[in-house]
């Protein structure tokens, strides 16, 4: 007998007529009024708000419930109804081993799913708005028969927006105020303004806290009040009766972290065409990258590693920072959208790169394992491209798979979305040669800021014939790898410059750990905390600050060489490890000439670094047409930037 009881499929926009645009939340604010006045209505009307309009929808497509399926309460989604009901892991009982999983854990993240889990995820909230937006439009031409195709044109149209957090003005501006502030103003029937609520500020808990929601105190004694806010916050104040979110302090963390999210998103499209495909899909996609062991010769990072930094930088104190309550923030979806646009610019960019059914190490085959996440925990079970992405069921009543989830691919469902073009990228449209693939990634990253120029050639044996080395040039990264589980909670590590005579003090960039507390029921967590999982990161250090460094370090009577170059580098770094407010835990100075920290000032064991070092690479340019990607040549390491240790500055590090 099928245990399945009921279940609310995933199937998008089916049913509007076509494939439409998600756009920038801004884009859609100013230009489509219509479609943001619908999309404000049913996304208040969703969470339940006292003054939305009152329209039906199935449980499952609530805001609560479909928020709830990211992490606590850890009960069934109303979705997908089984008659297996147990949490509790056993031995002996099947839902734990195989093959039925144990269903209600949250999604662990880190695995290879990881971008491919959280489409159908964003699909069922743009499902479920929509479909309420179809309701609101039906309503408002029957009561206004003048604007008759109007509101339900719109309606059809509406997708799903995203926010571009890597656009090149957030540095300046911050979050914009639709995201943030408590009022919205729409166009309503008949063409009059409207001020109503914006559902994207926060989310209230209409129908009281979870149960299962805990406090969380952070390593700097700060405390996220989890069980006692009635609503979701971002840099809460420290106390159980928040005034409201912090805006000031969100907009001064997202400023400063800006350009360092904008350099990670280049360096994801400037991967190289000659990689192994399931090795390239594993960097790209989690910041675990299960498949490198001791390997390091890959330093382009990850999705999911931009992706936990702007977590943190909304969060703070709040919901965003905490994987187990951070999908009820509003603008979870906003975010997890754009992660999702730049999943479908990757997959058209570097469409043969794909997770396949394992990988190779020094010719030995390895599976990709679920011990090291996603929704379902059947441990030690092997993820496959068709294996399910629960609790996302078709309308078949079969899970979505990973290969289901993509675009362009022959196994792949209809979405009812695109994004705006992009680069000369249209998402759901195939392209018509590599050429034009290649050409096309090295406009996305010149756009987000990765884009070396030179007008000189020099020959290097570890590039294609057809390249050439930019002489005198290399990109700099530090390579970052950090225990998951060192401190409780999410913490960050943040690189700064100290300042010269050329400039001031500022952070280079940050590789955060978006992870779950000690005390979450979450097994797939505990056994990454036995195992001391590491996550891996880089932050790209910027052009402009290696000259500004080598600058400031010239001799007018010699020329220094390489070696002096990475000292000089090194010695212009500090690092700290701060927690999700980015109150400082521990530092450290860097260069060779730092010094040592006596021992019983230095930081445990348990939550020092694993690895901070300074890495860079050669970069090659085709010889006759400038503009095809560059190529990344020869990944070399150059130890550690701290060799003098850390020290802890708080008792949580010590």
């Amino acid at each position: 007998m099928n245990s399945v009881e009921y279940h609310y499929p995933v199937i998008g926009r089916k049913g509007t007529g076509g494939v439409f645009d998600r756009l920038p939340i801004e884009t859609l604010e100013k230009d489509h009024p219509y479609q943001f006045a619908l999309f404000i209505l049913a996304f208040a009307a969703i969470q339940q708000r006292p003054d939305a309009p009152q329209v039906m929808e199935e449980p499952a497509g609530t805001f609560m419930e479909i928020a709830s399926i990211h992490g606590r309460p850890f009960i069934e989604w109303a979705g997908d109804r089984n008659k297996d009901t147990s949490t509790d892991y056993s031995a002996t009982d099947k839902k734990d081993t195989n093959p039925v999983p144990a269903r209600f854990g949250g999604i662990c993240h880190g695995s290879v799913f990881f971008p491919t889990w959280h489409r159908p995820y964003v699909m069922l909230l743009e499902q479920s708005i929509g479909n309420i937006a179809d309701q609101l439009a039906h309503d408002i031409e029957a009561k206004n028969p003048h604007e008759c195709g109007v509101w339900l044109k719109a309606a059809k149209e509406l997708r799903f927006p995203y926010w571009d957090w890597a656009e090149k003005d957030v540095s300046e501006n911050g979050l914009p105020p639709v995201l943030y502030e408590n009022k919205v103003e729409i166009v309503a029937a008949g063409g009059q303004k409207q001020i109503v609520d914006n559902p994207l500020s926060f989310f209230s808990f209409v129908d009281g806290i979870p149960s299962d929601f805990s406090d969380e105190t952070l390593s700097t004694g700060q405390v996220a009040y989890f069980s006692k806010w009635h609503r979701t916050y971002r840099h809460a104040a420290s106390t159980a009766n928040p005034e409201g979110s912090n805006i000031d302090q969100l907009q001064k963390a997202f400023k400063a972290g800006a350009k360092d999210l904008r350099s990670k998103v280049a360096q994801l499209f400037a991967v190289n065409d000659d990689e192994d495909s399931a090795l390239a899909w594993d960097e790209f996609s989690n910041h675990t990258t299960e498949s490198k062991r001791e390997m390091d010769d890959y330093n382009s990072g990850s999705l999911e590693g931009v992706h936990d930094a702007v977590h943190i930088l909304v969060g703070g104190t709040g919901h965003m920072s905490a994987p187990d309550v951070a999908g009820f923030d509003p603008l979870f979806f906003l975010h997890h959208s754009n992660v999702d646009r730049l999943l479908a610019l990757w997959e058209w960019c570097y469409t043969e790169y794909w997770m396949e059914s394992g990988y190779k190490i020094k010719g030995q085959s390895y599976p990709w394992t679920q011990q090291l996440g996603t929704y379902a925990e059947v441990y030690n079970a092997q993820l496959l491209p068709d294996g399910p992405l629960q609790p996302f069921r078709t309308e078949q009543g079969d899970y979505w798979t990973s290969s289901q989830a993509r675009f362009l691919h022959a196994d792949a469902y209809p979405k009812y979305y695109s994004y705006p073009e992009f680069a000369g990228i249209e998402v759901n449209r195939a392209a018509m040669s590599a050429d034009e693939r290649a050409l096309a990634r090295k406009k996305v990253a010149a756009h987000y800021g990765f884009d070396p120029q030179t007008t000189v050639q020099q020959d290097h044996p570890a590039v294609p014939v057809d390249h050439t080395v930019i002489p005198e040039y290399r990109t700099f990264a530090v390579h970052v790898k950090l225990l998951e589980h060192a401190f409780n909670s999410s913490y960050s590590f943040q690189l700064h410059h100290k300042g010269n005579d050329h400039s001031a003090p500022q952070i280079v960039g940050t590789v955060t750990v978006f992870a779950r507390p000690d005390h979450s029921p979450c097994k797939a967590c505990i056994l990454r905390r036995e195992a001391g999982t590491v996550i891996h990161g880089i932050i790209p250090i910027p052009p402009a600050l290696i000259e500004s460094i080598m600058k400031s370090n010239a001799d007018s009577k010699m020329v220094a060489t390489f070696d002096q170059t990475l000292a000089h580098i090194k010695g212009e770094l500090f690092g700290k490890i701060v927690d999700a407010t980015g109150s400082e835990l521990a530092r450290a100075e860097g260069g060779t000439e730092a010094p040592q920290i006596p021992s019983h000032q230095t930081t445990s064991r348990n939550v020092t670094p694993i690895e901070i070092s300074l890495v860079s690479t050669a970069v090659a340019e085709h010889r006759q047409d400038k503009g095809r990607p560059v190529y990344i040549c020869d990944w070399q390491h150059h130890d550690g930037v701290f060799s003098g240790g850390w020290q802890a500055t708080h008792p949580a590090a010590a």
